[in-house]
């Protein structure tokens, strides 16, 4: 029985540092997310990094 358990102490510890990861991980990209969102407030950024920006009023015909 003492072999049940300590699966299970290792098997817990384990999943809590990958828990631990994770949240790590996903808090590490909704920063880059505002980041990036915060980023594109400035328009010199905005019309530097977006093609759209910079070809907006621009025909595509001749």
């Amino acid at each position: 029985m003492a072999r049940s358990g300590d699966y299970n102490e290792r098997y817990a510890r384990f999943s809590k540092r990958i828990e631990k990861g994770l949240i790590v991980l996903v808090m590490g990209l909704i920063l880059v997310m505002l980041t990036g969102e915060l980023i594109y407030q400035f328009e010199p950024v905005r019309k530097f990094l977006i093609e759209t920006e910079r070809l907006e009023g621009v025909s595509a015909m001749p």
